[in-house]
């Protein structure tokens, strides 16, 4: 039986936030037409997010729809402050808890090695700039859990995978699943 990344007509994607999943994916190209397959490539180790992956359409008409309103277009999900410095006992929630009073906080994360320590850094996602910018302002050098964190404008903010790169997927190439192994 053909799965949906066997037919249809397949574009890829690249300059993905990590966050964003398979639903995601599909609900952001499916304005452009029926969306029968999405797939985000992931890490065969951690299984995070590679940054990119492949949207498949039941018509080529809504793929190339889809590349040509979406190839360039700024990845604007928010602005990321950079947390380092931080206790390896941190959590992501008392981390949000302490940038919270700057702005809406759309995501929070804390960064872990390979096998799964705390690698002491984590990102605060502001969903407007003056929120990151206030955070960064008044939390760089402040204490969080007895450790003096420092706080930086995030390169995600400075033009690094901020646009979107879709093309056309090479239709004699198959799609390679990535082993969560």
């Amino acid at each position: 039986m053909a799965s949906s990344d066997d037919v249809g007509f397949r574009c890829f994607v690249r300059g993905l936030d990590r966050e964003t999943d398979e639903n995601v994916l599909k609900e952001a190209f499916s304005k452009f037409g029926n969306v029968i397959g999405s797939k985000i490539m992931r890490d065969g180790v951690m299984g995070t997010s590679r940054r990119c992956g492949f949207v498949t359409f039941e018509d080529e008409k809504s793929m190339r729809d889809a590349i040509k309103e979406m190839h360039g277009q700024k990845n604007t999900t928010g602005f990321v402050c950079f947390v380092h410095r931080l206790d390896r006992d941190t959590d992501a929630e008392r981390l949000a808890f302490a940038f919270c009073m700057f702005g809406e906080i759309t995501d929070c994360q804390i960064a872990y090695d390979i096998r799964g320590k705390l690698r002491g850094h984590g990102f605060v996602t502001f969903k407007d700039e003056e929120s990151m910018r206030n955070a960064v302002l008044m939390m760089d050098g402040h204490e969080i859990d007895g450790c003096q964190i420092r706080v930086e404008e995030s390169h995600r903010n400075k033009g690094v995978s901020r646009f979107l790169t879709v093309v056309e997927a090479p239709p004699d190439r198959p799609l390679r699943i990535f082993s969560t192994i």
